[in-house]
């Protein structure tokens, strides 16, 4: 009895050395990106391999637009919070409504332009090939996706 246990107790312990070692050298990757400089942007650099020099300069980018594109957030909140308001008052389409999804419209479009400046300028601190491979990237991920309505 007292082997069987000793057996159970041992395996145990080596499992979970095991799973250990495995999960500490699987996440190590993911680990160093958290502990560096920008982690928010650590996967940028080692995605598509650039350079400090580089990456450097796309964290100014980043640093730049982060500000713009949050007052670009609150005001588009702001204007959905308007609407809202506005189609819980009535139960038809009125010219307040028409007037306030105009302007919805409007904010939406001049963010995705915003974004996609934005995006342009970060491809152009790339190696070429990279630039083109981010720009497909954050192009299909922000302005090309079907959202789940293909049939």
């Amino acid at each position: 009895m007292k082997r069987g246990l000793l057996i159970l107790v041992f395996g145990l312990i080596a499992a979970t050395v095991a799973y250990g070692c495995i999960y500490l050298t699987c996440t190590a990757s993911a680990r160093n990106m958290e502990r560096s400089e920008k982690p928010e942007l650590a996967w940028l650099k080692e995605e598509f391999n650039l350079s400090d020099a580089e990456f450097k300069r796309v964290s100014e980018l980043n640093a730049a637009y982060l500000p713009q594109c949050s007052d670009m957030c609150k005001q588009i909140d702001a204007q959905n919070l308007r609407l809202k308001g506005l189609l819980a008052a009535t139960n038809q389409v009125t010219p307040q409504i028409e007037t306030a999804i105009a302007e919805t419209s409007r904010l939406r479009g001049e963010c995705q332009r915003q974004m996609l400046e934005h995006f342009y300028a970060v491809s152009r601190t790339m190696p070429p090939e990279q630039g083109r491979r981010y720009l497909a990237w954050v192009q299909e991920k922000t302005f090309l996706s079907d959202y789940g309505m293909k049939q």
